[in-house]
């Protein structure tokens, strides 16, 4: 460490230096408290390493493997099964290039830390471990560079402190950072981003979704999901209408609030749902639903106070055999993907479209003997 040593007052070189060391840690402090990043960054000394020594990855994991730091570890036009577990360490990068991380029977275990966040991203971030591909500033990372981490088997994948980045290229018809499939429900994702996801707006409806679980992703014991933010996506999350999701998920860039998604919701599916109670508590983003709804038995959904819950064309809507199987707060609200003034721009289409009566089919009580729409305040743009 360098000592400066600055002589008495009164002596005019003293001075001068004096003047030079203020005026330098000024401009340092002026420095950074102007820079401003896109995504939360840990310090330059944590995973934004300027240099890593790059891995090619060409093999397939089939015997237990470590992912160490120091390292950039990089896939290009290829995916790579892991059939045995593999543990990424706190502090690497991980880049793609049009290829795909496929968990088919052994699992993933990539813990961070807050301070050293596991990444995957673009190979063309230089943002993390310097300029891996060597083409200086040639290329940028850009929405839709990688394939995703699809998850279909194995069982306790787990991502803590994790970054998914300029996933969602076409990946057999499916658009996403993370797709959970098969028999793999069991996982955990806490404190992860998920950003810059390519989105496809003429894929199959829920197909493009930076996090696909659907109908697996219904017991949070489970599937464990909290912490997580996802900003600059199209459609953010896909989950089956059982599933409780923890209040402390956010759908915008902690660093920077107006950042949100085009599609800014969360989507729900019935898909194969049994019996089972789901609390939908989120009030920064609507539920939004696109098929018809049945609920019945000890099957159950409550709708907390100030929650919007939106549905997409004339075929959607819910049905409940008794008051007790769709609970709801007489500050919910039911009602069209094109209302605006409720729940924000869930289709992303600006004023583009307006809500009109019909634009979903409605809430039904199919109690035996006494089978009716429910009207009221909080039921809006419905069919009947």
């Amino acid at each position: 460490m360098k000592t400066t040593h600055i002589k008495k007052a009164g002596n005019s070189d003293a001075i001068r230096e004096l003047k030079t060391l203020m005026a330098a840690f000024l401009a340092l402090v002026l420095s950074l408290v102007s820079c401003k990043k896109n995504d939360i960054q840990p310090d330059e000394d944590d995973t934004a390493l300027q240099h890593c020594d790059v891995v090619m990855v060409e093999s397939n994991i089939t015997e237990p493997t470590v992912w160490s730091r120091g390292h950039v570890y990089v896939i290009v036009g290829r995916n790579i099964s892991v059939r045995a577990p593999l543990t990424i360490e706190p502090g690497v990068t991980v880049k793609l290039k049009d290829a795909r991380l496929d968990v088919i029977d052994g699992n993933i275990i990539a813990e961070g830390t807050a301070n050293q966040r596991i990444v995957f991203t673009s190979f063309a971030d230089d943002r993390y471990c310097g300029d891996s591909n060597g083409d200086g500033a040639a290329t940028k990372a850009e929405k839709g560079d990688w394939r995703g981490i699809n998850i279909t088997g194995g069982t306790n994948n787990s991502f803590l402190f994790c970054d998914f980045f300029y996933a969602g290229q076409n990946s057999g018809g499916y658009y996403n950072a993370v797709k959970i499939g098969g028999t793999a429900a069991s996982f955990t994702f806490d404190h992860c981003r998920f950003a810059h996801t390519f989105s496809n707006i003429a894929a199959s409806f829920h197909n493009s979704t930076a996090f696909y679980a659907g109908g697996l992703m219904v017991d949070p014991t489970v599937s464990k999901f909290t912490n997580n933010a996802f900003y600059d996506n199209g459609k953010p999350l896909y989950m089956s209408i059982r599933y409780t999701l923890d209040p402390s998920n956010v759908f915008h860039n902690p660093d920077n609030p107006s950042e949100t998604n085009t599609l800014n919701g969360i989507y729900v599916t019935d898909g194969s749902a049994a019996n089972g109670t789901a609390s939908w508590l989120h009030t920064e983003v609507p539920y939004v639903v696109s098929e018809w709804i049945q609920t019945y038995n000890e099957k159950i959904i409550i709708v907390g106070p100030g929650v919007v819950v939106k549905f997409i064309g004339t075929s959607s809507g819910i049905s409940r055999h008794d008051a007790r199987n769709v609970q709801f707060h007489s500050t919910s609200i039911f009602t069209s993907i094109k209302d605006d003034a409720h729940g924000g721009d869930t289709n992303g289409d600006g004023n583009a479209t307006v809500p009109a009566a019909g634009d979903w089919r409605g809430l039904y009580n199919s109690y035996v003997g006494d089978r009716f729409y429910e009207q009221g305040p909080n039921i809006l743009y419905a069919a009947n």
